[in-house]
C-alpha cells in the first residue's frame, strides 16, 4: 500500500501500530522557549500600546501593572478562595456532564437504532446557546454552586458526547470480530475492546469540555452576579471604582488556570494512551 500524501505534497511514512513519537527533551525545551518567546513579544507590544495612551491609562493599564497586579493577587487569599469557588463549580460540571456523555455516546456509536432516535434531540438540545438557559437556571436553582455546575455540565456535555460517539465509531472492526468469534461478552468487549480504543478522542472531548466549562462558569458568575468565583471577583472590582488593573489581573488568570487544565489533561492523555499514534489533538 502506497503511503498518504500530506498537504505539502511529501508522502509521509506510514507509522507502525502500537508505536508512538515521543517528544525528545530537547523538543519539549524549544517548544517552552517559542511559547515563552511569543507570550514576551505579546507582553511587550502590549505594553509599548498602553504606554503610547491612545486610550485612556484608567481603561488599559501597562502590561507591567497588570503583571504586578497579577503576582499579588497569586498570593491574595481572599482571590484564591474564588479561584477555587470556580474551579469546584467547573470541575463538578464536567464530571456531572462525563457521567452522561460517555455511557449515552458508546450507546449511540454502538447502536444505530439509538442514534437514529437520539440524534434529533442532541441536535435540537445543542443548538441552544449556555448563556441563554441561565435565567431560567436562576428561577430553578437560584444563585449557587448548583446553577454553575448544571450549566458547566449543559456545555460541557456535548464535546465529551461526539467524541465519544466518533471513539467508538472508530473502534478496529478486527477487534470486534475477534472479540465476537471468542464469544467475549459485551459488557466486557466494552470494557476491552471499545473504552481503551475510543478514549484518545474521549479525553480531547474532555479537553475541550474542561475549556469550554470555564469559560462558560467565569461568564455565568458575571452574568448572574453570584457571590463567589472568578466571574465574582471580576465583576465586584468593575464596579466597585473600576479597578482595570485588577480586572486585567484576574482574567490573565483565568486564562492561566485554563492553560493549566489543558496541560494537565495533555499529560494525562500521554500517560493513558500510550499505545495511541496520534498523541492529544
Amino acid at each position: 500500500m502506497n503511503a498518504p500524501v500530506t498537504t505539502t505534497g511529501v508522502r509521509a511514512e506510514p507509522r507502525r501500530p502500537g508505536v508512538r513519537r515521543r517528544t525528545s527533551p530537547r523538543g519539549a525545551l524549544a517548544a517552552l522557549l517559542r511559547g515563552t518567546a511569543g507570550a514576551a513579544l505579546l507582553t511587550l507590544a502590549f505594553e509599548v500600546f498602553a504606554r503610547l495612551e491612545l486610550v485612556d491609562p484608567r481603561l488599559l493599564p501597562p502590561a507591567g501593572v497588570i503583571l504586578a497586579e497579577a503576582l499579588r493577587l497569586l498570593v491574595d487569599p481572599a482571590f484564591l478562595v474564588e479561584v477555587w469557588a470556580t474551579l469546584v463549580a467547573v470541575l463538578g460540571g464536567v464530571a456531572l456532564a462525563a457521567v452522561i456523555a460517555v455511557p449515552l455516546g458508546v450507546l449511540i456509536g454502538s447502536y444505530r437504532l439509538a442514534a437514529l432516535g437520539l440524534t434529533p434531540i442532541i441536535d435540537s438540545l445543542r443548538s441552544v446557546p449556555g448563556i441563554a438557559i441561565i435565567p431560567l437556571l436562576v428561577l430553578v436553582m437560584g444563585q449557587g454552586l448548583s446553577m454553575k455546575v448544571t450549566i458547566v455540565a449543559f456545555v460541557a456535555v456535548w464535546p465529551l458526547l461526539f467524541n465519544t460517539v466518533y471513539g467508538v465509531r472508530g473502534v478496529d472492526p478486527v477487534a470486534m470480530e475477534t472479540a465476537r468469534a471468542f464469544r467475549v461478552p459485551v459488557a466486557r468487549t466494552w470494557w476491552r475492546v471499545v473504552l481503551p480504543s475510543a478514549l484518545p478522542l474521549m479525553l480531547t472531548g474532555l479537553r475541550l469540555a474542561l475549556a469550554t466549562g470555564l469559560t462558560v462558569g467565569i461568564a455565568a458568575e458575571i452574568a448572574v452576579g453570584t457571590r463567589d468565583g472568578v466571574g465574582y471577583f471580576i465583576l465586584r472590582a468593575s464596579y466597585a471604582g473600576f479597578h482595570a488593573d485588577t480586572v486585567f489581573a484576574a482574567v490573565t488568570l483565568a486564562g492561566v488556570l485554563g492553560y493549566l487544565m489543558n496541560g494537565i489533561t495533555v499529560a494525562l492523555t500521554n500517560r493513558l494512551v500510550v499505545w495511541d499514534g496520534k498523541g492529544p489533538s
